[in-house]
């Protein structure tokens, strides 16, 4: 990809999560849908993982930002929501108490106290069924990978 291309993606998908930890996994998982469907060029799709201030750099140019994750919300499991973690983004309640902690709300947080301008951030999330060691989605979860993808295909579209 060239940088110029690179500079024209003003839209992220970041998928947050852990593929070893079953339901942890979700957004990975949603990333992984989006390639394979395919998406617009102005589109960045990025597996974020558990990536921290590894994710910083990222950000550069980036206007509309999508993660997708797991959260306790009260909903189901495999129910989907999509909210704006308001501005500044914060996480009610959270206490951050070492480095490994740091989550994607505070990396747009140090983004913006670097001097740069930082993007309008969208979570879509979904409660998990499990969290423990293993590679598959709930089957709950495994259902909704899909439902978030064409989510994400018409939240890009609103966006561009």
């Amino acid at each position: 990809m060239t940088d110029n291309l690179k500079a024209e993606k003003k839209t992220m998908v970041l998928g947050i999560g852990n593929v070893i930890m079953g339901d942890e996994g979700f957004g990975l998982y949603v990333i992984r849908r989006l390639k394979e469907i395919g998406m617009p060029e102005n589109i960045k799709l990025e597996e974020g993982g558990v990536g921290g201030f590894n994710l910083l750099n990222d950000l550069e140019g980036i206007k509309q930002l999508i993660v997708v994750d797991i959260m306790m919300v009260p909903l189901p499991p495999g129910e989907l929501q999509i909210f704006k973690p308001g501005n500044p983004p914060s996480e009610p309640g959270k206490v951050i108490v070492s480095f490994h902690q740091v989550g994607v709300l505070e990396l747009v947080n140090i983004w913006g106290l670097m001097g740069k301008k930082e993007p309008d951030v969208t979570f879509l999330v979904t409660r998990p069924q499990t969290i423990d060691w293993g590679t598959e989605l709930s089957q709950p979860l495994k259902s909704a990978v899909e439902k978030a993808a064409r989510m994400i295909k018409t939240l890009c579209a609103d966006f561009n």
